[in-house]
């Protein structure tokens, strides 16, 4: 079936047919700044597109060839109507990142910001900078001036959204055989891998519906402006798991769909395309009916709990190739090895099967490190060649591997954490806030450097901030984190008064709340958390938040650096401080009053 038959099965299954008309790129850029388009990640493929397909398109739009449709569906954001994009994103996040002159056209030319009403204010306002060289005002014009074929529905029924997307794209001739099995996928075990995916590529994001303008954020791949994910600095990539290029298409997610596999199946299943076809309801006269239990096995082991421990074995490999001169492909192989997705999952089943099957700890990371050196040659002998890797010796390997480790790991006791991933949930955290910054704040101490005396002010106002955010909507999720720094300057404050090294992630510095514990708690973080608990009893809150926050602070130990994450969830209404309701429009805003007058709508989101 071609993209058009696609679109026009789609058309004839639609209960109201769509509204096709044509919008000049001036004005949808103009809807783009206004925030009309929304991107739902739950069934959307990732950001991907590189330089030579952006700016192809762009050549494109200037010659004025035709495009293929941009797909709407009218979806309601916030109370606010808005257009849910179907299909187009990557062409429109294309265009509007050119005219933002976040990457120049084929000549090596940037859009005149002078060339409409709306860029030129922007770089007057010093939100847009121009670049050069600048490409020619006429066809700055021409292209602003471009007509897009837009085609928009007032279709809401999300399965039958979910189906026109996933029929549309499952034809696309750039999409990856894993890209086809994704799209439009949502249920249970695609869901699982795509949440797993992002938490390790690094575009997770605070909700699945997003504004287009915050999906550039988390884009694989850097522009010019800093916006988006460098690929070298993936898990994936950096330690030469798979390649750039493997990225983009989606080879992380087919090695954590057969990591999933093999974590909730017994015996293992085999490694082959058929087999990750049936997890995902493909039907193929080769997938036999063993193949169909992922089903069954998802029934008795829930998504949140699989989750939680995929993301604790990710942590503890995380931890022992911490701070390592090789990559992990490079030690337990050797550095001609580019890449070794086969190799990892062993060691990730092997520690699987030692750490939550068998409920055991590891002793010492650095000796679980030298073990693991060159392993390949006594241990992990993986037959040669590609295509199907056998249950059988994907089996037999875990077991020769874990048998090899076992030594080094102790039964695991009543106060040895379990399946509690500290490291990944912060980093998640900072990726998180790039999406939604009202609901994160940062802190890096609660006490004054000039005086050093408790900052009893600064005390409430996080909690009054903590109440504005879960009062951003019915079900909110809000944090405070205590011991990072989201600039550099205040990371420099710390830095200079404890005399201590934070650990960059990101655009964020992790510098942990070490200084104020040794200078005014000798040390004992114990006593300094039992201090922040404290503080939260005398905060004048309502009896439920303050005992749901209390149950969910966490003290966090990131590779050395301790961190206090604070949380609320609005499951209860909204949330009152000292007899007043607070809100908080984005992120280093004061959280501020709810007037009279805004009561009756402020009330209504709770309903």
């Amino acid at each position: 079936m071609s993209n058009n038959e696609g679109i026009m099965l789609w058309r004839y299954r639609m209960k109201k047919q769509p509204v096709i008309s044509g919008k000049v790129v001036e004005r949808a850029y103009e809807e783009y700044r206004g925030d009309t388009f929304l991107v739902n990640r739950r069934y959307q493929r990732k950001l991907v597109w590189g330089q030579e397909e952006k700016k192809a398109f762009i050549d494109s739009l200037v010659k004025g060839y035709p495009i293929p449709l941009f797909l709407f569906s009218k979806a309601t954001y916030k109370e606010i109507q808005k257009y849910e994009i179907i299909d187009g994103m990557q062409r429109l996040n294309a265009l509007f990142s050119y005219i933002e002159n976040a990457f120049s056209n084929e000549e090596g030319e940037y859009f005149d910001l002078q060339t409409t009403a709306l860029t030129k204010s922007l770089a007057e306002s010093d939100i847009l900078v121009q670049r050069t060289p600048i490409m020619d005002r006429d066809i700055c014009v021409k292209l602003v001036s471009y007509e897009l074929p837009f085609s928009i529905y007032e279709e809401n029924d999300s399965k039958t959204i979910d189906e026109v997307f996933r029929r549309i794209n499952s034809n696309g001739q750039h999409l990856s055989r894993q890209e086809i099995r994704q799209a439009g996928a949502t249920g249970e075990f695609a869901q699982l891998v795509r949440r797993m995916a992002t938490i390790i590529r690094g575009d997770v994001s605070h909700e699945d519906i997003l504004l287009l303008p915050k999906i550039s954020e988390i884009s694989i791949g850097k522009d010019i402006n800093g916006k988006g994910i460098e690929p070298a600095d993936v898990f994936w990539v950096k330690e030469n798991i798979i390649k750039k290029e493997d990225l983009r298409q989606s080879m992380d997610e087919e090695v954590i769909a057969d990591l999933i596999a093999g974590m909730i199946i017994s015996p293992i299943p085999p490694s082959r395309l058929s087999t990750l076809d049936s997890y995902y309801g493909f039907n193929s006269e080769d997938i036999s009916p063993s193949d169909r239990r992922i089903e069954q096995a998802l029934a008795s082991n829930p998504p949140e709990k699989i989750q939680q421990q995929f993301i604790y074995i990710y942590d503890e490999i995380k931890k022992i190739f911490h701070n390592r001169k090789d990559t992990l492909i490079e030690h337990i192989v050797n550095k001609r090895v580019y890449k070794g997705p086969r190799y990892f999952q062993v060691l990730f089943l092997a520690l699987y099967r030692l750490l939550i099957v068998e409920e055991r700890v590891i002793i010492d990371y650095d000796t679980i490190y030298n073990q693991l050196d060159k392993i390949s040659s006594r241990t992990i002998n993986i037959s040669g060649g590609g295509g199907a890797w056998s249950g059988k010796e994907k089996n037999e390997l875990i077991t020769a591997t874990a048998a090899v480790l076992k030594g080094y790991t102790k039964e695991r006791t009543e106060t040895d954490p379990m399946y509690y991933s500290y490291t990944t949930e912060l980093e998640t955290l900072l990726r998180q806030s790039k999406t939604e910054n009202s609901q994160y704040d940062f802190k890096q101490g609660i006490h004054d450097l000039k005086t050093g005396e408790l900052n009893e002010g600064l005390i409430n106002k996080i909690f009054k901030t903590l109440t504005a955010m879960g009062n951003s909507e019915k079900g909110a999720v809000g944090y405070v984190i205590l011991g990072v720094a989201d600039n550099e300057n205040d990371e420099m404050k710390i830095s200079t008064q404890y005399d201590t090294k934070s650990v960059k992630v990101g655009n964020f510095f992790v510098s942990g709340l070490e200084g104020e514990i040794d200078a005014y708690y000798k040390g004992n973080t114990d006593k300094y958390f039992s201090m922040i608990k404290s503080v939260l009893e005398k905060q004048p809150l309502t009896e439920h938040y303050r005992r749901q926050i209390g149950s969910k602070i966490r003290l966090v130990d990131y590779f050395g650096k301790t961190v206090i994450i604070i949380k609320i969830v609005n499951d209860n209404g909204a949330v009152m401080y000292d007899n007043n309701y607070y809100t908080r429009i984005c992120a280093n805003n004061d959280a501020q009053p709810v007037s009279a007058e805004a009561m009756p709508a402020f009330f209504a989101k709770f309903m």
